[in-house]
């Protein structure tokens, strides 16, 4: 991607690019107090170890492992599963329902994004209840497909799986 005549490449540098020049009502999505912008980058994180996790799968060429792998993974005991209950407890312990803080901020997009998906059936051997059981995950996804703008772009789905942040 070209920002001026800088190529930029990696997408988490991307998107906190643009949640620094990106306001949700009145504010930026990215922080400008460091220690909410640690928070909200520790956040982040979480979320990526979880799907680094799920990222070892897809070396698995026969299919049939990579399906109980994968099922492994979001089960009880499985690291995909230990992240999602550690989330949902940090989301659990929120007064606002927000990731972080009492706003709106670029973890509760990563939140949304990147672990909804998880229920679309779009990777084999992830069960579309695999994060049923997260009542605080399910909460924020809620909070969130409520927003007007989110709840607008999602209204007319552009590919199949957009039906999960409905």
């Amino acid at each position: 991607m070209y920002i001026g005549d800088k190529v930029v490449g990696q997408g988490g540098a991307l998107a906190k690019y643009a949640a620094k020049i990106s306001k949700f009502e009145g504010k930026p999505l990215y922080p400008e107090d460091a220690l909410l912008a640690l928070e909200v980058d520790e956040f982040i994180d979480y979320v990526g170890e979880m799907f680094s996790a799920i990222g070892t799968s897809f070396k698995i060429e026969d299919q049939k492992e990579k399906e109980a792998y994968r099922l492994k993974l979001v089960s009880p005991g499985g690291d995909v599963h230990k992240w999602l209950s550690y989330i949902d407890s940090l989301l659990g312990k929120s007064k606002s329902g927000f990731a972080v803080g009492d706003r709106l901020t670029l973890a509760d997009v990563f939140a949304f994004c990147q672990i909804q998906p998880l229920k679309s059936g779009f990777l084999d051997g992830i069960p579309v209840t695999c994060i049923d059981e997260f009542k605080n995950i399910q909460a924020h996804k809620e909070m969130m497909a409520s927003i007007p703008a989110v709840k607008a772009y999602y209204a007319v789905p552009k590919m199949p799986v957009y039906k999960v942040y409905q």
